[in-house]
């Protein structure tokens, strides 16, 4: 698990974790529809590169996966865009914009562009009065640009964590989203080996 921890500390200060709150002029560009962090076309398809860092900080490349937009759909008089992954068959996912946040059909918030250090999620699990676990996820604006395979950006981070305190355990997963773009970064959290999956953007554009 230190490896682990190791590990995730120096891949996040290798792309640069830095952070400021965003201007107020670009947020009201968002607000008014001229950018989004999270482009939703039918079409629209996003192409990563997968690889994976072992717990010695290794990293081995293992795939191409094409995340893409095929299809809308009517949930609870709400329009839906499905996202399907050719590196994941049982992937799908439906996600849409409510008042600049992006959410699933649950209403489970992913993304928020505004304010900086804020928690958008928090779920708490107890069992006869005892917390199992904790979910939440923090937005982080940052003020240095994002390297990943298909150039540099400037990039939001939304972090999730699952802290399971009776082990006293965090497990972490990064999401960078850019304007305009969608998510150019995404590591996961580290498997029970210690291996941890990264999604570098190559591409993306619309069919």
């Amino acid at each position: 698990m230190k490896n682990i921890i190791l590990f995730t500390t120096i891949l996040i200060i290798g792309i640069s974790f830095s952070c400021k709150k965003q201007e107020d002029l670009s947020i009201d560009k968002i607000e008014n529809g001229e950018i989004s962090f999270s482009p939703m076309e039918v079409g629209n398809y996003w192409i990563y590169e997968v690889g994976e860092y072992d717990k010695d900080g290794k990293y081995n490349y293992l795939d191409i996966d094409s995340i893409y937009i095929s299809t809308t759909k009517d949930i609870n008089g709400n329009t839906y865009f499905e996202y399907l992954s050719s590196y994941n068959s049982s992937y799908k996912e439906y996600l849409r914009d409510s008042a600049g946040y992006l959410i699933n059909e649950t209403g489970e918030k992913f993304f928020y562009h505004k304010n900086h250090n804020d928690t958008i999620e928090n779920e708490i699990i107890e069992v006869a009065g005892v917390i199992i676990s904790q979910n939440y996820r923090v937005i982080y604006i940052h003020d240095t640009e994002i390297t990943c395979l298909a150039g540099s950006f400037p990039a939001i981070e939304a972090r999730s964590t699952i802290y399971l305190p009776l082990l006293d355990i965090k497990l972490v997963s990064y999401y960078f989203y850019s304007a305009n773009i969608g998510v150019i970064i995404r590591v996961d959290t580290p498997d029970l080996l210690g291996a941890t999956k990264v999604f570098n953007l190559m591409r993306w554009g619309k069919e």
